[in-house]
């Protein structure tokens, strides 16, 4: 490896699970958020056409009322107003945010202090010399990656980003890891992009 492409930045794959600070796993789960409309998704990329009417609500799965509200959600796209500040304030200036309310089923419980995200950028970042494709002939959209490598130089040095490779996958600079690390979130995880599988 050469002394420029030892210089260039880390990317890292934003993701949610684990434990909470006190070694638990009580995460709450949520059923997915409806697509605004009929062009518009929420792992598109792209600014919506017609944005959502706010507060977005998100829905709790039934009987998990009272499990624990996490700062981030890999799926479906909610994540903390405070979580939301950390990325802000770490340089991330491409998220397309709405207020969101986390609601029980039969409307009787409500968190708030929320928003429904969606990140603007759909970025093809794969290293192909590194990555291995389970199917070598779909690498768009929902590719099955069985080892990820990002390749630096197509990643454009942008803050966080979703990999068109696989939609699913939110990536993220260096910098934003080291920034957002030491504010010990709850189940939030920068993993390694050797360790995404989908």
């Amino acid at each position: 490896m050469n002394a420029d492409r030892a210089k260039m930045p880390k990317y890292y794959v934003l993701e949610s699970y684990g434990k909470n600070h006190e070694g638990q796993d009580n995460r709450m789960p949520l059923y997915d958020i409806p697509d605004p409309g009929r062009l518009d998704r929420w792992y598109s990329g792209h600014k919506f056409r017609a944005p959502p009417r706010e507060p977005v609500v998100v829905t709790i799965q039934t009987g998990e009322e009272h499990a624990e509200p996490m700062p981030y959600w890999c799926a479906p796209n909610v994540m903390s107003n405070e979580f939301y500040k950390a990325l802000c304030d770490a340089g991330v200036d491409n998220l397309d945010v709405y207020d969101a309310v986390l609601r029980s089923e039969d409307g009787t419980v409500e968190y708030k202090g929320f928003k429904a995200f969606n990140v603007l950028g759909l970025i093809r970042a794969a290293d192909l010399s590194k990555t291995v494709f389970n199917d070598p002939g779909s690498r768009l959209i929902d590719a099955s990656i069985e080892t990820l490598e990002i390749d630096p130089d197509k990643a454009m040095g942008i803050l966080m980003f979703r990999l068109a490779e696989n939609v699913s996958a939110v990536i993220v600079h260096e910098r934003v890891k080291k920034f957002i690390e030491p504010m010990n979130f709850p189940y939030v995880q920068f993993n390694e992009t050797k360790y995404f599988t989908s």
